[in-house]
């Protein structure tokens, strides 16, 4: 997996991620053969139906974020045959009909041909339709949250870079999305890291045009690691794996967390055959045989495969891809690593990621110390253990580690929970539950 980029440093091997993402669009072409027709119901259990403009939506998101690395044989043709499958579905008469009598949502319909057209195969009788349901008087009819929004300008320039081959660019609205709020990297639920993830993919055009970040890049990055650590620590790679593209999406140098944390998901990939989804009930799937088995596999587990593909395909841009090695990008004193492991051990819980941190060099586990506070941090908050955040911020000041929104965050919740005791007479010991709302 090593690959030379210098004499100092040693990047993750091309072949490798290629290898992956082909992987990931081999399992497109299954999704479309098998799903982009009726989708998947499971009358058992109906949070696992899946619709069929979701297979086929994200499958042209992945064929069109796969582009970037075209240039590789293997991925090109991939997409060649992915494609030639997806059309169909993509402009079928439910699409068709979609976009006519529903104008509000004709980008949403439209969306898979539009990625399809960018990659030149275009159809330029779906064009006009869409374009008279955009100028319809309800085009615009439908109220969004921030990041749609951003997603609804992004399609809407890939469809104008399609159709004439250029052309204005729309001023973005990413200063109202919570790329341009610190986002709540302690208490945020996981629909808000979503939307960063999600803002950041259509303001960066998976690398193909990017647009300028509307805060500092570093900044947007320290969050980044913050919910990243979080999402690694709950074994959530389909969500992990996407907060994981901020590095090579804003073509940032991969630190310390993020380096490690491919090196986690890359790990889990090889163990399983597959990065695992949350959705996937190991129970459920021992129960059943056969095509049952299979369509249940690849409905509830083939989002979080894409995810890898996205990541690798963002990783294959030219000097994008994560190094071999932990960097020590700032080296914190010797044991500040082994000091926060100890509030992390006595959770008792194995994550993926604790596993492979015990198998790496000692230098490169203290490098690590910044990544632990952020996952001690959110588990103790978590927990209600208040006196165990005190004792990790001091912990974190003492070591210069504490330049990390969670621990400022953190310190603003212990200076409130003070003003709570004052108020209330509850003492923050006794905030063993989340309170229920309601």
């Amino acid at each position: 997996m090593i690959a030379a980029n210098g004499p100092f440093r040693a990047r993750w091997d091309p072949t490798d991620l290629t290898r992956r993402l082909c992987f990931a669009l081999g399992i497109a072409r299954q999704a479309v053969e098998r799903l982009a027709t009726n989708g998947y119901k499971n009358a058992e259990v109906p949070a696992n139906n899946v619709r069929p403009e979701k297979v086929i939506c994200e499958t042209a998101i992945l064929l069109y974020a796969a582009s970037a690395a075209s240039h590789h044989a293997d991925v090109s043709a991939a997409i060649g045959t992915v494609a030639g499958l997806l059309i169909p579905h993509a402009r079928s008469t439910r699409m068709l009909l979609g976009v006519c009598l529903e104008p509000s949502l004709a980008l949403d319909y439209a969306e898979a041909h539009i990625c399809l057209s960018r990659l030149g195969y275009q159809d330029r009788q779906f064009d006009e339709l869409l374009r008279q349901s955009r100028n319809a008087q309800a085009g615009f009819g439908r109220e969004r949250v921030p990041h749609r929004v951003l997603e609804q300008r992004w399609i809407d320039g890939i469809w104008m870079e399609s159709i004439s081959g250029g052309g204005e660019r729309k001023p973005s609205p990413a200063l109202l999305s919570v790329l341009n709020q610190p986002i709540d990297v302690l208490g945020g639920s996981r629909e808000d890291i979503y939307a960063f993830t999600h803002a950041l993919m259509y303001v960066r055009d998976f690398n193909i045009r990017p647009r300028r970040l509307p805060r500092a890049r570093s900044v947007i990055l320290a969050e980044a690691e913050a919910v990243f650590a979080r999402c690694l620590d709950e074994d959530d790679y389909d969500l992990g794996g996407e907060v994981l593209m901020a590095w090579p999406l804003t073509g940032a140098s991969w630190n310390e967390a993020a380096a490690f944390g491919f090196r986690v998901l890359a790990r889990v990939e090889e163990k399983t055959g597959h990065l695992p989804a949350p959705s996937t009930q190991q129970q459920r799937l021992d129960k059943l045989e056969g095509e049952a088995r299979h369509d249940y596999w690849l409905a509830t587990a083939y989002h979080t495969i894409y995810v890898m593909g996205l990541l690798c395909a963002a990783a294959l841009y030219p000097g994008r891809a994560p190094p071999v090695r932990i960097p020590r990008q700032a080296a914190p004193p010797r044991g500040a690593a082994d000091m926060i492991l100890r509030f992390l051990d006595a959770d008792g819980r194995s994550p993926h990621w604790r596993q492979l941190f015990d198998e790496i060099p000692p230098s490169e586990r203290d490098a690590l110390a910044r990544f632990l506070l952020n996952i001690a941090l959110c588990r103790k908050v978590r927990r209600r253990e208040f006196g165990a955040v005190h004792e990790l911020l001091r912990i974190g000041y003492a070591s210069g580690l504490a330049d990390i929104p969670a621990a400022s965050q953190c310190a603003e919740m212990l200076e409130r929970l003070a003003m709570f005791e004052h108020i209330s007479g509850v003492s923050r010991a006794d905030l063993k539950q989340p309170p229920t709302p309601g």
